[in-house]
């Protein structure tokens, strides 16, 4: 008896995946990585969301300024917790005109 529980208990954990993006943290790390690199400017994310199901996290990207806060979501980032790879993501650009669409909406100009 005890060897089938020991069995089931082997067969459990041998199917869960090994995660190169294990906690909300780090998927926070690299997306704001990758948007420093990449779309510079006052975007980040602070917030991952997992779904077991899927095994992806959700980051949504904000806009803020340091005088304003938070200023709204201008995209949203799927990052694959098994694999680490962005699966879905605006590119750079869009990024980028879309945080002066919302800054230019709230009264901010380029040269703020």
């Amino acid at each position: 008896m005890n060897a089938t529980i020991e069995q089931q208990e082997q067969v459990a954990v041998a199917a869960l995946p090994e995660l190169a993006v294990p906690t909300a943290g780090r998927a926070i790390s690299l997306v704001n990585g990758w948007l420093q690199r990449e779309v510079g400017m006052a975007v980040s994310t602070s917030r991952a969301f997992f779904n077991p199901a899927s095994y992806y996290w959700h980051l949504p990207i904000h806009l803020a300024y340091g005088s304003t806060g938070p200023l709204g979501i201008i995209g949203d980032v799927y990052l694959h917790a098994v694999t680490g790879d962005f699966a879905g993501r605006p590119n750079a650009e869009e990024l980028q005109q879309r945080a002066v669409a919302l800054a230019k909406a709230h009264g901010f100009t380029e040269e703020d």
